[in-house]
């Protein structure tokens, strides 16, 4: 059968999919978030592409399965250790399951493994990680087109990141929570079979049971559009102070009395002359000046301290960082110092990205890997995080008191590879003598001697001992 490549924009693919009364149901603003908030503002754009990049430089890799009932049980154990490695020992613990998991050895060469690492012929995996990535943070939703030409159930040949904010959807009629398809929203549109799409998004409580919105994720944009507002007006207002911010203020007559002084426009104008050639300028500093006539001053010009801009501005950027799960100190530059810093880039990675790739890995294998029929296992290499090197130096002196394991199961607890034969032991302190000698029974076998409770021998009555020469004397 024949098998193209690439997303026809000027072509619609033939399905039968029919939404409510035919037509697509939603209520799915999420452009307004992409214009006014990534694009029109610095604070998201920051932020936003921060955390795409920082989730985008884990590597990820196809591993081979062990197929065994511990296997299944490690695996269980270690998406759910995964998830939480903020906890103490949980990284630990999360690296021991994983080896008994699935094995150490990448797969490499399968057509799974070529597509992970080259999803299309436009990206590589970082850079659609970054794309993937930054869709969900920002709009609460990352949806990827698997093209498989048109074979139902056959091979994924390629991958592309949906736009969503071009994504709509056919909602199920007969099933709230049933989507036939998606509709791509562009040119002519394109219809894509909900098999074809990897629907990656947040939980949303907006249960409508007309327009479906609880089928969609939910943008951090728009549980913070207040915020959105706030810092888009008071960079629009200071902006405008800087380029035009036009007069400071006004000179007029001062009411002495009930006489109140009319200037012409002739005077006006040599007054105002008068004031800016005499008066204002940096030539004029510490010039005194003099009016024949008492003056009061009108202020109408504001600066960006007095209307609180600066402050405004600050404030919604720690606000930023709270709905976006960042720590505030990675983006504060007068209170942060390096171990501040330190210390928040393992907050982020531990409770923001780990998080959201091990969603990502859920939904990898359960999308891709049966398209494949591979007893394989999609996931990201945790331990290429420098941020968890400080985990890693905590595990080795964790490892080097723990005389009860085999140095094989250190080794493994390390991320290496058994070595068997004498790394099959355990070895205590103290000449690292092996665990077996230490237990062995050095009790006499012959009925001469005894011992008092104590560990000291007592010699039988035919016994022999020695005197402070050495020699041996009969007792």
């Amino acid at each position: 059968m024949f098998r193209k490549k690439g997303l026809n924009p000027n072509q619609n693919i033939t399905t039968n999919i029919k939404g409510i009364n035919g037509a697509v149901l939603q209520n799915y603003t999420n452009e307004s978030y992409v214009d006014e908030g990534y694009l029109g503002n610095a604070d998201v754009f920051a932020i936003v592409s921060f955390l795409a990049r920082k989730a985008s430089s884990i590597p990820w890799y196809v591993y081979k399965l062990n197929n065994s009932e511990k296997g299944r049980t490690s695996l269980l154990r270690y998406k759910q250790l995964s998830r939480g490695i903020a906890n103490q020992g949980a990284y630990e613990r999360a690296l021991i399951e994983r080896k008994n998991a699935y094995s150490e050895n990448i797969v490499m060469g399968s057509a799974l493994a070529k597509l992970l690492e080259r999803p299309n012929p436009t990206q590589s995996q970082d850079q659609f990680l970054e794309n993937l990535f930054g869709y969900r943070f920002l709009s609460g939703e990352g949806n990827v087109w698997g093209n498989d030409g048109n074979t139902s159930g056959g091979k994924i040949l390629e991958m592309f990141v949906l736009p969503t904010q071009f994504l709509d959807i056919y909602p199920d009629p007969n099933d709230l929570y049933g989507i036939l398809g998606y509709k791509l929203m562009v040119q002519q549109n394109i219809d894509l079979p909900k098999e074809q799409v990897m629907a990656w998004k947040t939980w949303n409580p907006k249960f409508d049971a007309t327009t479906r919105t609880h089928l969609r994720g939910v943008s951090p944009l728009k549980a913070a559009y207040k915020t959105l507002r706030m810092s888009n007006n008071a960079a629009d207002a200071s902006a405008m102070m800087a380029a035009n911010g036009g007069a400071k203020g006004a000179i007029v007559p001062k009411v002495i009395g009930s006489v109140f002084s009319q200037p012409t426009i002739e005077q006006a104008e040599l007054i105002k002359r008068v004031v800016n050639t005499d008066l204002n300028g940096t030539d004029n500093k510490g010039r005194v000046g003099v009016l024949q006539t008492p003056w009061d001053y009108l202020n109408f010009g504001l600066s960006s301290v007095d209307m609180e801009l600066v402050k405004t501005m600050q404030m919604s950027m720690q606000q930023w960082c709270r709905v976006f799960g960042l720590p505030a100190v990675l983006f504060d530059v007068d209170t942060s110092s390096y171990n501040n810093y330190q210390n928040a880039m393992r907050d982020l990675i531990t409770n923001t990205i780990v998080p959201m790739c091990c969603s990502l890995r859920d939904e990898l294998n359960k999308w891709l890997v049966p398209r494949f029929g591979e007893d394989v296992y999609i996931d990201f290499d945790i331990t290429a995080l420098p941020e968890m090197q400080q985990d890693m130096e905590r595990m080795v002196r964790s490892l080097r008191d723990a005389n009860w394991l085999t140095f094989d199961e250190k080794r493994v607890a390390m991320n290496y590879s058994d070595k068997g034969g004498p790394y099959e032991h355990s070895y205590v302190n103290g000449g690292l003598v092996s665990l077996e000698q230490v237990l062995m029974d050095l009790t006499p076998s012959n009925d001469n001697g005894a011992n008092d409770g104590q560990g000291n021998m007592v010699n039988g009555d035919d016994s022999f001992s020695q005197d402070n020469r050495g020699e041996a004397v009969p007792n």
